[in-house]
Parts: structure tokens; sequence; C-alpha cells
């Protein structure tokens, strides 16, 4: 069964970054009817009518018209003004409402004790590339949600890449190494242009030459059923020009790089919950 196969309400409270990559990608998929999504923010009605000329959504600030027979609410204000928007939906809160936050650092418990709702919370962890359809989003339930809303929601999710459910735990896990992953990408990416202009080689003929690179290879990677190592095997000539960039990037410890790196961000994740709890 496809999501496009069910009529569902979905209202987004915030439209930033993240929640315009997701709104985007669900468009985009044409899962949705782009009517039935329906977008609010503090005061930018601006970029809600923009949203609603480019991409067909509707928006409204009537908090009451929003939540009632929605089917599934995005949070996806910055966890700051959580407390605030808590306060200012509670009263319209409706059975029917099922969550779904993407503000980061904050748990399902504490979204619930503001919310002082029973219903169905799920977090989410997506990145940036739902706006092209391939996010990893890493995702965890509250024990209420029924199978086939969770269901729906795997689905939903799918519509702007893939879902990796995990513990309510793990999501700072996967906040470091797919949610903020992107950017961790991009700058290795940067770093690749800088070295490569150093070559002797202009500046804009490096990074077109290394945007359709990534692109290509980001394409072998998808279309192969060989493992990356492999991969990277198949393309290296013993004694070869491969072999010896390879020999000179095994003398530093990349691995250990990324690993400070992951682990930095997830304990800058964890730091940001607990200060939300207190």
């Amino acid at each position: 069964m496809e999501v496009s196969d069910f009529i569902m309400k979905i209202v987004f409270y915030g439209s930033g970054n993240m929640a315009n990559a997701i709104f985007t990608g669900i468009v985009n998929s044409k899962s949705i009817e782009p009517e039935n999504i329906y977008l609010t923010n503090k005061s930018n009605q601006e970029a809600l009518e923009n949203y609603h000329e480019t991409l067909g959504v509707s928006y409204s600030y009537d908090d009451e018209e929003l939540l009632k027979d929605a089917d599934y609410v995005f949070l996806s204000t910055k966890p700051y003004d959580f407390l605030k928007l808590a306060e200012r939906i509670r009263p319209f809160i409706t059975s029917d409402n099922k969550f779904i936050s993407i503000m980061a650092g904050l748990p399902i418990s504490y979204i619930r004790d503001n919310l002082q709702v029973d219903n169905p919370i799920a977090r989410i962890m997506p990145n940036t590339n739902a706006h092209v359809g391939h996010s990893v989003t890493g995702i965890s339930f509250s024990t209420n949600f029924d199978p086939n809303s969770k269901q729906e929601v795997l689905m939903l999710i799918e519509a702007f890449g893939t879902a990796l459910e995990v513990k309510e735990d793990h999501l700072h896990q996967v906040t470091a190494i797919t949610g903020s992953g992107p950017a961790f990408l991009y700058h290795v990416f940067e770093q690749y242009v800088n070295a490569g202009t150093k070559l002797g080689i202009e500046q804009s003929q490096v990074e077109e030459s290394i945007k359709e690179l990534i692109i290509g290879t980001g394409k072998m990677i998808e279309r192969s059923d060989l493992k990356m190592d492999q991969l990277r095997k198949n393309i290296t000539s013993k004694g070869g020009t491969t072999q010896a960039g390879l020999n000179a990037l095994s003398n530093h410890d990349i691995e250990a790089i990324f690993l400070d790196c992951l682990n930095a961000a997830v304990k800058r994740s964890i730091e940001l919950a607990e200060a939300d709890e207190d």
C-alpha cells in the first residue's frame, strides 16, 4: 500500500529549513495532495504564501482549524520555542492528532508532559537530503503508537528518503551519523576542492569536476550491490596512481578523525537534551 492510498491531513508547526526539506520532499514525491499539507509559523506569512504559490500547500494561523481532523502534526519549531507553542495549541488538540517531532534533543516524555496529552508521539531525525528524496531518517515511536499508524508514518518518511527505526536513546547517534552527516561530508568535499586547486587547476574547474565526481560516485554506490571497500578495490590497480594516493591517505588516521567528529556531535546532542529537560 502506498502513502497516496491514504487521505490524510498533515500539519507543520514551523516552516524552517528542515521542515521545508520534509514537506518539499513529500510534495515532490506526489504521495499526498499538496493542499492536504498545512503550514504555519510564528509570523513569516510571506514565506507561507511563497510555499503556497510554488508547492500548492495550504497555510493558516488558526490553531483550532489546523488541528481539527489533522492526522499527523509535525512539531518543527526551534526547541526553545516549544513551551510557548505547547501552551498555545494545548486547548485545540484532538484525540485524532498524532505528533511527529523533529525538534532536536527534546524527549518524547518531555513533549508529552508539556502538551499534557496522551496522544501518540514519534521523534524523527531527518537530514536536508529530504529535498531530493534521499534523507536517512532515524525514528522512535511512543509505546502507544498503533501498528497501522506506525506503518503510515514509515511510508510517509519513505516519501522523502529511508526510515531507520531505533530506540529513542539511540537518536543521539543517528543525529550525529546521518542528521549532521551532510554537513560533515560537505566539509570533506570543501577540503578536497581546496587541495585540488593547489595543484594548479582553476578553482571553478575543480569545483565542477568534484561535483560531478561526487554525483557519479554516489550513483555507483546506489546502483551496485557491492560494498564500498570492493568498489574501491575494483578501481585500484597495484602500483598505480590510485594506490599511491591511498597509501598517502593511510598515513593519516582518518577513522579516528571521524570518530572524534561523531563523538563530539553525540555529546552535544545529549547536552542539549539534558539542558531542555532541566
